[in-house]
């Protein structure tokens, strides 16, 4: 055996090379991060926008109506404000824009680090699995996540969103991926609360709700607790953070700030170029779409259900230990699947779910092997050029399209419950109590 294959082989047997791999990982995003900042020009989109909105807040309007910006007016829950009047104030009422860019490289390394972080609970698994298989194929499977893991660091779309063009989306997707580590190690409640914080940023997040709303049902010992649990960490923080306008202008907040029915223009988005505008805007449209997410739910719940019901002792909605690749491959399924089926995609609408596409399309059993590797890249190689595509085509949105149908045929109802991870979380239960 040659001492590049033995060297192959031992860093991926030994689990102290997980953490090298992830530091090696974060030190290139930091450094790549610093290098855009500071040789690649800002693009003024949103920012100053929303400086604006924060303004008129600051002087005292509840008014979500009047709220507005140059670029229209405010469209995101009541904590997009506290945290964006913390960032004027740290940027001299917005105007420094180096030390807003500085902020957001801390806000990527940060998001970086949690979904590595993310995408390392899955190695157990994959020793555990390999256990009585030869070192080779350990080593093949582990170096197949690790590239998995390395490819979410090298989007150009991803950096461009949260280094120069400082939108919403980068702080929202953070708290996100966030509340989705937390409940990868059951800290269900403290989870819902990052959780309702992200949704206090911006409504897309409740694409990972119908996700959540599985998860709890089937983690909790019952359905009182799924209630407090709904109810204090998810819609408690809510309430909380809207008070100042739910007391005042509750329908205009409400209708504002969650506009369920809002209409992007035709010329910005990524997604569905192909049709005319015509149809495009059409509430046919808009009602098929709405349709396929429902069904795409409906479908994927069912197979998740018979899968937990054969794979658990006991019936599904009793507690079990939920393995943590169950919970993060769950809540990245239920997001994509209305990604897949939303009407409009705009650029900065790629960091909803750029890091969930490798976890997707590596999770599968045959995906861990190098053999698979050209066809896992091609969906994610076809989201990406649509994305860096400006303005966006009709062949960007058919590529885009078909790169989301490949991902959604690949997604398979995972392992519910993982012994070793069972046990483990057991362990660390009676430890809190």
């Amino acid at each position: 055996m040659s001492t590049l294959s033995r060297l192959y082989r031992a860093t991926a047997t030994r689990s102290n090379y997980d953490t090298i791999f992830l530091i090696l990982l974060l030190s290139f995003e930091l450094v790549i991060s610093i290098g855009i900042v500071r040789y690649v020009p800002y693009t003024e989109i949103d920012w100053k926008a929303y400086m604006q909105e924060v303004e008129a807040w600051l002087d005292g309007e509840t008014n979500y109506m009047n709220i507005r910006g140059d670029t229209g007016p405010l469209v995101y829950p009541a904590g997009f404000l506290y945290l964006f009047a913390l960032l004027r104030w740290l940027t001299d009422e917005g105007k420094n824009i180096a030390k807003a860019q500085s902020i957001f490289i801390g806000f990527y390394w940060i998001q970086q680090f949690v979904i590595l972080l993310i995408y390392q609970e899955r190695f157990s698994w994959i020793r555990s699995r390999c256990k009585e298989k030869d070192d080779a194929t350990l080593a093949h499977q582990v170096w197949a996540w690790r590239g998995a893991m390395a490819i979410t660091c090298f989007s150009k779309r991803i950096h461009s969103i949260f280094l120069l063009r400082l939108f919403n989306d980068g702080p929202t997707m953070l708290l996100l991926y966030i509340s989705v580590l937390l409940f990868m190690r059951h800290r269900w409640n403290v989870g819902c609360v990052v959780f309702s914080l992200a949704v206090s940023m911006k409504m897309n997040v409740l694409l990972f709700a119908p996700g959540l709303l599985l998860l709890l049902l089937q983690a909790s010992p019952n359905l009182k607790t799924v209630i407090l649990r709904l109810g204090l960490g998810c819609a408690l923080p809510q309430l909380i953070l809207g008070a100042p306008f739910l007391t005042t202008y509750p329908v205009s907040y409400l209708r504002k700030a969650f506009e369920l029915d809002r209409v992007f223009f035709y010329k910005w988005t990524v997604n569905w170029k192909f049709l005319p505008e015509d149809l495009f805007l059409a509430k046919s449209v808009s009602f098929v779409l709405l349709l396929c997410h429902l069904c795409g739910l409906g479908i994927l719940s069912v197979r998740w259900l018979r899968a937990a019901q054969k794979q658990a002792s006991r019936r599904i909605f009793l507690h079990e230990p939920l393995s943590s690749h169950y919970i993060a491959y769950t809540m990245f399924v239920s997001n994509f699947v209305g990604i897949a089926f939303a009407r409009t995609l705009h650029y900065q609408f790629y960091s909803w779910y750029f890091a969930a596409l490798p976890y997707l399309l590596w999770s599968p059993t045959n995906g861990d092997s190098f053999a698979m590797w050209a066809f896992r890249l091609l969906p994610i190689a076809g989201v990406e050029i649509a994305f860096l595509t400006f303005p966006a085509t009709p062949w960007s949105s058919a590529i885009l399209q078909l790169s989301h149908v490949a991902v959604l045929l690949s997604i398979q109802p995972p392992l519910v419950i993982d012994a070793e991870q069972a046990t483990k979380a057991v362990e660390t239960a009676r430890k809190r109590d």
